[in-house]
């Protein structure tokens, strides 16, 4: 399972066994964002919202899928210009879910902006990251109570348009994430 660099390793240990036991039992150890995961404001602001105090239905239901892949030979960043066709193509509800399919781009921080000013509720990736260091892509979507959800697999699967789909993290009280099952059909 991918985790950032300095995280912590996912662990996995079984604790009974069915012959010596007469059942099994493993103990799995992770980080709140190791592998498909959902960061919550608290990932990167102090005071912010905890992933809890989201409703479940900010995590499921109609969502568009988005190719962001880039052109060959070309940077791996999502442009707010580039971005702003699609959206135009795929529009997205107030609210809503926009699930990017960039094969590892990231976004810049005009390309965040331009989601915060078209009022969606969760931007999902299949990066590890919608951005990387300083992290402007995370500090304004966050900022903004947008939830992010990360290391998403298959969208290359669906392709680009309309779907459904429900990202339903491990329930835990005051976390600045969780990993989660990222569910998505036609």
């Amino acid at each position: 399972m991918p985790v950032h660099p300095g995280d912590p390793r996912v662990a996995f240990t079984r604790v009974r066994t069915h012959e010596r036991d007469g059942y099994e039992v493993a103990q799995l150890c992770l980080g709140t964002h190791s592998g498909t995961h959902v960061d919550a404001p608290r990932h990167f602001f102090p005071e912010g919202a905890t992933l809890d105090l989201y409703p479940l239905d900010r995590l499921a239901g109609p969502a568009v899928v988005i190719d962001c892949r880039p052109a060959p030979g070309a940077a791996p960043i999502v442009e707010a210009a580039f971005l702003r066709e699609r959206l135009y193509t795929y529009p997205v509800a107030a609210g809503g879910i926009v699930l990017l399919w960039t094969e590892g781009a990231t976004l810049t921080a005009e390309a965040a902006q331009l989601l915060v000013e078209s009022g969606v509720g969760l931007v999902g990736t299949d990066a590890p990251g919608v951005d990387v260091e300083p992290y402007p892509a995370h500090r304004l979507l966050l900022g903004h109570g947008i939830l992010l959800a990360e290391n998403l697999c298959g969208l290359d699967r669906l392709g680009p348009g309309p779907v459904n789909c429900a990202l339903l993290p491990l329930a835990a009280v005051g976390t600045d994430g969780a990993p989660l099952r990222a569910i998505a059909w036609r």
